[in-house]
């Protein structure tokens, strides 16, 4: 059984689509005192690196009779600015309320949407719902978890958006795992293409799902068909409803988070939305 609902923010990262403006209400990070304290967003990263960089420009000004040092403080000058343009340093996590408006938009658009594969009991009563793509190594990180999470407790189901934002491959696979959701396979084939390397190719993924027992001339025609054509556009336009603009983003009850985070840190959301 999940349990407990004492959880700590950690570091995450994603992929970034174009930012929705909508306001937020940040979650807060237990410490040690027993307080809590606001996550530190972006604002406060580039600050930080900020500091480091005119730091470097100090320490290279006092040291100019070192040519060691200085090539030394150039070279850490470089990285950090390279940091700061790219984000080397990775996202901080963030979690915000969605307003009770939003949260039936979401219900609203899901029954409109053709396929909607699911982990776990649809009576479930806490939903989990992640936008994920398969090429995203955070997502694979989170599949586990994910899958536990489920297995674990009946009362947890997750529905599974297929949010392919990396490329052709990306939307292969995509289509390939929803074709599977036609012949009653999601489940399976979804884990094969999180947990193996599959070749994200119309072979490759075919060959897949004639090795878990599909058909696979089937898979092929199913994949470029209307029904998975429609979910991946409906899916994005539920993504965009709510501000979705990383993968993955997980929403839990009402609660919106973009970012790999650890198994504490999700169970314990999870927890903090069962029933009393």
């Amino acid at each position: 059984m999940l349990a407990g609902r004492n959880w700590a923010g950690v570091r995450a990262a994603s992929v970034r689509l174009p930012s929705i403006k909508k306001p937020a209400t940040a979650l807060r990070a237990p410490i040690h005192d027993g307080s809590a304290l606001p996550l530190p967003g972006k604002d406060d990263r580039r600050e930080q690196v900020d500091g480091a960089v005119d730091d470097a420009f100090d320490l290279i000004r006092s040291q100019k009779k070192s040519r060691r040092n200085l090539y030394l403080l150039v070279a850490l000058f470089i990285v950090l600015v390279f940091a700061r343009q790219f984000g080397f340093f990775g996202d901080i996590h963030e979690g915000q309320s969605l307003p009770e408006i939003e949260v039936e938009k979401v219900d609203e658009l899901l029954a409109k949407t053709s396929l909607v594969p699911r982990l776990g009991d649809a009576a479930a009563p806490v939903r989990v719902i992640e936008f994920f793509d398969y090429a995203c190594g955070h997502c694979r990180r989170m599949a586990p978890l994910v899958d536990e999470a489920v297995a674990e407790d009946e009362r947890v189901s997750v529905i599974m958006l297929e949010y392919p934002v990396l490329g052709r491959e990306s939307q292969l696979a995509a289509r390939y795992a929803l074709a599977a959701e036609l012949q009653g396979s999601y489940a399976v084939y979804h884990r094969a293409l999180m947990f193996s390397t599959v070749p994200y190719t119309d072979e490759g993924l075919t060959d897949l799902g004639k090795s878990l027992g599909l058909d696979a001339e089937q898979l092929n025609i199913d994949a470029y068909g209307a029904e998975v054509e429609d979910t991946l556009v409906q899916n994005r336009i539920i993504g965009k409803a709510i501000g979705v603009d990383g993968t993955p983003t997980f929403v839990v009850g009402d609660i919106l988070f973009v970012g790999a985070i650890d198994k504490a840190a999700f169970f314990g959301l999870i927890a903090s939305q069962m029933p009393e």
